[in-house]
């Protein structure tokens, strides 16, 4: 609206000018008074100016008045320019001076220095690529700044990780005379992003940034007139130490839940299957077990609560040929699991005087042996169990 307003303005004034030029009468005369309406046509002027007689100029009409109002949107007009604002520095004096040379370097402290030498020596590591499968080129992903040589009329591919998703689109720094384009392979959570690089030129030197939902990419691209690599990709230290620390997880779960399996009691049949007549002698309240029943497979002996933060009595079990040894169990809880069936055993903590010894017997006990199978596990000093009345399980 303020533009057009402004062009009809502009066009009344010139109409004025050219107006003021055709109908001034000669030698002064008094102009007739027009009978009726004559129509404007736009002609040129058909009087030529006297020596000396100037002609009207667009200067003495206050255009400059009338574009200030009409931009302020003020419809009144003043022959006053505005007033500048304050710290306002003309245009005139902010013009640059033609002896002014920018500067081409800029002086580094010694900080900045320090970082720049180190991130010249990660750009130069000399990471050396080996050989992948299907004529892949590897670069250790973090070793240093991998480089990706390509050649005019040939493509280059840059592969990532199967899996791995594109942020945003690649950055390059010569994105005129470098075409990249997306690319993938494979499907669902197999799919290889691919970056498919193009020179046309060559003598090309440049870098390109890639992120991703995992890392970020920074990569130098070289052109050649001939030399070219076809498929370059990374391997990445970081992700195969996650899958040996995942695999010996799974190891580890697996042999707690074997281990689980193996402590777990089979679920009774009937109770006919187990066997209680079991006699305990000796031992103290941290080694003379609650109750003691086997399943015809596997013996269970259950220790008192007060033996769960203290250090467990060992099991040794009596051979048919009279000889004591240390018997094969776990425990699980507040129970022994022992994977057999015995006749005599015993349950020793310590050793010499303060040591105590808590005899099992299954049944009749079995074979009669001479003597203790069980003294050689005992130093002679300790105190023997005490003879009492067998103490039978109900």
């Amino acid at each position: 609206m303020k533009r057009h307003l402004l062009n009809a303005t502009i066009l009344a004034a010139l109409a004025a000018v050219v107006l003021e030029g055709q109908t001034t009468p000669p030698d002064g005369a008094q102009p007739p008074a027009p009978s009726a309406p004559v129509p404007l046509k736009r002609s040129a002027p058909t009087k030529t100016p006297e020596p000396g007689e100037a002609a009207p100029s667009p200067e003495k009409y206050p255009f400059t008045d009338l574009l200030n109002a009409l931009e302020n949107d003020n419809p009144a007009t003043t022959g006053a320019p505005p007033a500048p604002a304050p710290g306002h520095v003309p245009q005139t004096d902010r013009a640059v001076p033609k002896d002014f040379e920018p500067a081409k370097d800029v002086p580094l402290s010694d900080r900045a220095k320090q970082a720049l030498e180190v991130s010249q020596a990660w750009m130069t590591a000399g990471q050396a690529p080996v050989e992948g499968p299907n004529g892949r080129i590897l670069y250790t992903y973090g070793a240093g700044l991998p480089t990706v040589v390509c050649a005019p009329l040939r493509v280059c591919v840059l592969e990532l990780q199967a899996g791995e998703r594109i942020v945003g689109e690649p950055h390059i720094g010569d994105s005129v005379r470098w075409i990249i384009s997306p690319a993938a392979a494979g499907r669902d959570e197999l799919t290889v992003p691919m970056i498919v690089i193009k020179p046309k030129a060559a003598g090309l030197d440049t870098d390109l940034l890639i992120t991703t939902d995992r890392r970020a990419y920074y990569v130098r691209l070289i052109s050649k007139p001939e030399e070219y690599l076809a498929r370059v990709a990374f391997t990445y230290p970081d992700d195969e130490d996650a899958r040996w620390k995942a695999y010996l997880a799974r190891q580890q779960d697996e042999h707690r839940r074997h281990e689980a399996e193996a402590t777990r009691l089979a679920p009774v049949e009937g109770l006919e299957s187990l066997y209680f007549d079991y006699t305990i002698r000796g031992g103290d309240v941290f080694t003379k077990p609650i109750r003691v029943v086997d399943d015809g497979k596997k013996t269970y002996i259950q220790m008192p609560p007060e033996t769960a933060h203290r250090e467990l009595p060992i099991l040794a079990v009596a051979g048919p040929d009279g000889k004591a040894d240390l018997a094969n169990y776990r425990v699980k809880d507040d129970l022994y699991i022992v994977d057999r069936i015995f006749d005599r055993g015993a349950l020793i903590l310590g050793t010499g005087k303060k040591a105590q010894r808590a005899d099992i017997i299954r049944g009749s006990g079995g074979k009669k042996v001479k003597g203790d199978p069980f003294a050689r596990l005992v130093p002679e000093s300790a105190p023997k169990p005490t003879p009492s009345k067998p103490e039978v399980q109900k």
